[in-house]
């Protein structure tokens, strides 16, 4: 015979606070996949409860809404972004333009696992968290993006003499470029918006015409397409 005793319950019996925030953590990871696997307006609380196993009362105890979640879940994944982009900064041996491409490979990998996630922020009634997350996001980025630039200066690999300028440019002007695109992009949409970036940042960072094109792909290619 088996049944699910409440969190309140188990505080009761004596459990530790460490119950309660492993409780809060599978709902947390629970709504994650539900979200990335139906949409979060098609992702019910009794969906997130039952995935966990246990009453949908219980979601209350730990929070107040679906989106007071979703909120969690935007943080966690910046939060797992930007560690993974502070990895990159920490490895040795790469030159500008591989740092540069594994930094952006690192953004858009945490980002892809939460490819749904993602979507919904992009959605127009959701534009005020997008410019939240945008504005994050061009504040923690410029600093690396800025150390990126000066490494390439030095290696003589970029030409430029305003390093933080030409980050700043860099990062909105991909942001700029993925926000003109619809929602659905098509695979013609990011060509043309992955050549633009090739083209545009060549000239930013004072490169050969075609130098991106031979490293693999060009910086900051599609920043939250994901």
């Amino acid at each position: 015979m088996s049944f699910h005793l409440t969190d309140g319950q188990l505080i009761k019996m004596g459990h530790s606070a460490a119950t309660r925030n492993d409780r809060r953590n599978e709902f947390i990871q629970a709504a994650r996949c539900l979200f990335n696997e139906k949409g979060f307006e098609n992702t019910s609380i009794d969906d997130v409860a039952a995935r966990v196993g246990v009453a949908k009362g219980l979601f209350y105890y730990y929070f107040g809404s679906k989106e007071e979640v979703l909120a969690i879940l935007l943080e966690m994944l910046q939060d797992e972004i930007e560690s993974a982009i502070a990895e990159v900064m920490r490895r040795e041996g790469l030159n500008a333009v591989e740092r540069l491409n594994a930094l952006m490979d690192a953004r858009q990998d945490v980002a892809s696992r939460s490819s749904t996630l993602m979507s919904y922020f992009r959605q127009e009634r959701n534009r005020s968290i997008r410019l939240s997350m945008e504005r994050r996001a061009l504040s923690f980025m410029t600093g690396p993006m800025e150390d990126i630039v000066r490494q390439g200066v030095k290696e003589g690999l970029f030409d430029t003499d305003l390093p933080r300028e030409t980050a700043i440019a860099l990062l909105s002007m991909a942001y700029g470029l993925s926000n003109e695109l619809p929602e659905t992009r098509a695979g013609t949409e990011l060509r043309q918006q992955r050549q633009a970036m090739q083209v545009l940042s060549e000239r930013l960072l004072g490169m050969r015409p075609g130098t991106l094109a031979n490293s693999g792909h060009p910086p900051a290619d599609d920043v939250h397409n994901e």
